[in-house]
């Protein structure tokens, strides 16, 4: 499935679709993998600004397997709206998150170009 563009004004709910509850194998297997890969980056960093960008998410998708799980077991109306809510308001965050990491790789990016010029330069000079 080709991914939809990145720009805030496509982050709003209606603009993304309500996956089906509960969560297929397949969501549900992927929102595991990203909770395991965000806990492992927030227990690997001492990075302020990485721990301020993952914990709320990582709380949000917790939460997503977690009413999921409920649901599974009890099934009932009013859980499977908190759940959707849970689910629209973690993917929206995510999509926020999305953007602001491709922000930050930009101008990692654009570092690692100067960084390269500098050293062509120092090299070039005997430094």
């Amino acid at each position: 499935m080709p991914s939809q563009p990145t720009s805030p004004e496509n982050t709003h709910p209606s603009f993304i679709t309500t996956p089906t509850i509960p969560l297929t194998r397949e969501l549900r297997d992927a929102y595991q993998d990203l909770y395991d890969t965000n806990e492992a980056a927030i227990q690997a960093s001492n990075d302020l600004a990485v721990l301020e960008a993952l914990a709320p998410s990582q709380t949000n998708i917790r939460n997503v397997l977690t009413k999921d799980n409920i649901y599974r077991v009890e099934q009932t109306t009013a859980l499977l709206k908190a759940l959707i809510d849970q689910i629209n308001d973690t993917n929206d965050e995510l999509a926020s998150l999305k953007l602001k990491i491709a922000a930050i790789a930009t101008r990692i990016a654009t570092a690692g170009t100067i960084i390269t010029a500098i050293d062509k330069v120092l090299t070039l000079s005997g430094v």
